[in-house]
C-alpha cells in the first residue's frame, strides 16, 4: 500500500512492486500481487470491477487514484 500511495497518480508496475515492497530482484509470480491486493482491497472497502482508489492498468500496472 505505502509502494503505491508514495507514487499516487502514478502507473506503478508489477516489477517495480516485487523489487520495492518483497526485495525480490527476480520474478516468482504476479499471483502473490494479486492475492495481496484483493486484501487490501476488501480491507479499504474498494471494488476491483469499479475501482475507486486501486486501479489495474491493463498491460502496466497498478495506480492509486489521487481523486
Amino acid at each position: 500500500m505505502h509502494a503505491l500511495i508514495a507514487r499516487a497518480g502514478d502507473i506503478v508496475t508489477r516489477e517495480e512492486l516485487m523489487r520495492d515492497v518483497w526485495h525480490a530482484s527476480f520474478w516468482t509470480s504476479s499471483k502473490t500481487i494479486d492475492v495481496h491486493l484483493g486484501w487490501v482491497r476488501r480491507k479499504l472497502g474498494d471494488d476491483s470491477r469499479r475501482p475507486h482508489l486501486i486501479s489495474t492498468i491493463r498491460g502496466k500496472g497498478l495506480r492509486f487514484e489521487t481523486e
